[in-house]
C-alpha cells in the first residue's frame, strides 16, 4: 500500500480534482473514488495513526473545499464526509489526541464549513466517540447551555443564540440516547423539558431493560407532547402497543389497533393489528378485515387485495372500476398488479397498463414515454391475447 508523504497527498488531489464542478448525475462516480482512498487510510491508520490522521485532515479540508464545485442533490458528498469525519475521529482516539485539542479541532471544522456540512458534526460524530472524547462533548455541552441560558442578548442576536440553544441541547440529549444514559436523560428533560424523541428513546430504553412497566410511562408521555406536531408517533403507538402486550394487555392493544385500522383501512394498518393479535385471532380477523377493503378507497383495497393474494377480490373491484379512476393508482402498485395477473386476467392487466400509460401522456412526462410505450406494447399483446382485438383499437390515447 502507499504510504508516502506525497504519495498521500497525490491521490487526494487526483480524486478531487479541484477546479472541476461535478454536476448531480456525476456524484457517485465521484465519491466512488473518495471512498476507495477513505477504505485505504482507514487501513493504513490501523499500524500508522499518527502518520494518517494528518492524511484525514487534508482529505477533509479537501472536501469541504470541493463542496463549492459539486452539485450534491443526492447527498452522496455529504454522507461520504459524515464517514471521513467518523474515521478521523477514530483516528484522533487511537493517535492519542487529548480531548481539548480533540474539540478545538471539532470547533475549527464547523467555522472552516460555509456550505453546512457539519452543520450537525457533532452528532454525526456520536457514534465513533471514544469515552473520554465523549465525556468532554458531553461536559462542553452542557457548559454551552448555561452560558447560552444565561445570556440575556436582545434583540435579532437572541433569536440566533435560542437556535445555538435548542442546537446544543439536541445534540446533548442524542449523545445520553447513544448510551442509554437514562438517568442523565430524565436529569437534562426536566430541566429543559421533554420531546416525544426523548420520551421514545427512555421508553425504548426501559423496554430492554425488561421494565415494561416505567417504559409504558414514558410511551404515553410521549404521545402528550407537541400534540398534533408529533414526528414520533407512530413509533411511539406501537411500542406502546407491544408493551401493552407483554404487559397482559394483549386484547386492549388488539383494540387500539384495530380502531386505527378501522379510521384508514391500509394493509399497513393490518400489519399492525395482526402484529398484536394472538394466533387463534387472525383468521376471524382478516374476514373482517376483508369486508373492510371491499368497501376502502380504490387505492388501499387493490394494495391490499395484491398483497395478501386474494385475487378474486382483486379482479372483483378493478371489474367495476371506471378506467378513469384505474389512473387513480399508483404507478408502483399498479404495475407490480398488472405483472402479477397478466398471465390469468390478460384482460385487466392490460387495464392497468393503459391507465399507467395514459398517465405519462396526460402529463406530458416526455422522460417516461419510453415507458408509456412499453405499457401500451403490452396492452396490446393482452388485449389480442384475450380476444379483445376491437377493445384495443377503441384504445384513446390522445
Amino acid at each position: 500500500m502507499k504510504s508516502s508523504h506525497s504519495s498521500w497527498n497525490e491521490r487526494i488531489s487526483n480524486a478531487l480534482d479541484l477546479g472541476h464542478f461535478v454536476a448531480w448525475n456525476k456524484g457517485f462516480d465521484f465519491v466512488s473514488k473518495l471512498e476507495d482512498i477513505h477504505r485505504d487510510l482507514v487501513a493504513f491508520a490501523k499500524t500508522n495513526p499518527c502518520e494518517a490522521l494528518e492524511y484525514f485532515e487534508v482529505f477533509i479540508a479537501g472536501c469541504l473545499v470541493k463542496g463549492n464545485e459539486v452539485d450534491d442533490s443526492g447527498a452522496e458528498l455529504a454522507m461520504f464526509l459524515d464517514a471521513l469525519f467518523q474515521s478521523w475521529v477514530r483516528c484522533c482516539s487511537a493517535s492519542k489526541m487529548k480531548a481539548p485539542e480533540f474539540l478545538r479541532k471539532i470547533a475549527h471544522w464547523m467555522k472552516a464549513d460555509d456550505i453546512g456540512f457539519c452543520h450537525d458534526l457533532e452528532v454525526s460524530i456520536i457514534p465513533a466517540l471514544s469515552s473520554e472524547y465523549r465525556s468532554a462533548l458531553r461536559d462542553t455541552l452542557e457548559q454551552r447551555l448555561q452560558e447560552q441560558a444565561s445570556d440575556e442578548t436582545p434583540g435579532p442576536e437572541r433569536s440566533k443564540l435560542l437556535s445555538q440553544h435548542r442546537h446544543s441541547l439536541v445534540t446533548l440529549k442524542k449523545l445520553l440516547i447513544s448510551t442509554n444514559n437514562t438517568s442523565a436523560l430524565i436529569e437534562i428533560g426536566e430541566r429543559y423539558g421533554f420531546t416525544p424523541e426523548d420520551c421514545l428513546a427512555l421508553a425504548t430504553a426501559f423496554s430492554s431493560r425488561k421494565q415494561a412497566e416505567q417504559a409504558l410511562e414514558w410511551v404515553e408521555r410521549g404521545l402528550k407532547c407537541h400534540a398534533g406536531q408529533n414526528h414520533h408517533e407512530y413509533e411511539l403507538v406501537r411500542l406502546r402497543r407491544k408493551l401493552m402486550i407483554k404487559t397482559g394487555k394483549r386484547s386492549d392493544a388488539v383494540k387500539d389497533a384495530w380502531e386505527k385500522f378501522e379510521q384508514c383501512p391500509s394493509i399497513h394498518y393490518f400489519k399492525d393489528v395482526l402484529e398484536c393479535a394472538a394466533k387463534a385471532d387472525k383468521i376471524e380477523l382478516a374476514n373482517k378485515a376483508m369486508l373492510l377493503f371491499e368497501k376502502a378507497d380504490l387505492r388501499h383495497a387493490i394494495e391490499a387485495f395484491h398483497e395478501i393474494g386474494k385475487t378474486d377480490l382483486l379482479i372483483c373491484r378493478i371489474d367495476r372500476t371506471q378506467n378513469a379512476d384505474l389512473k387513480k393508482l399508483f404507478y408502483s402498485t399498479a404495475i407490480d398488479v398488472a405483472k402479477s395477473i397478466a398471465k390469468q386476467f390478460p384482460s385487466q392487466s392490460a387495464r392497468l397498463y393503459v391507465s399507467q400509460a395514459l398517465v405519462i401522456l396526460d402529463a406530458r412526462k416526455a422522460k417516461a414515454y419510453h415507458h408509456a410505450h412499453d405499457y401500451l406494447h403490452e396492452a396490446k399483446i393482452l388485449m389480442e391475447r384475450a380476444g379483445e382485438r376491437e377493445s384495443w383499437l377503441n384504445v384513446n390515447t390522445g
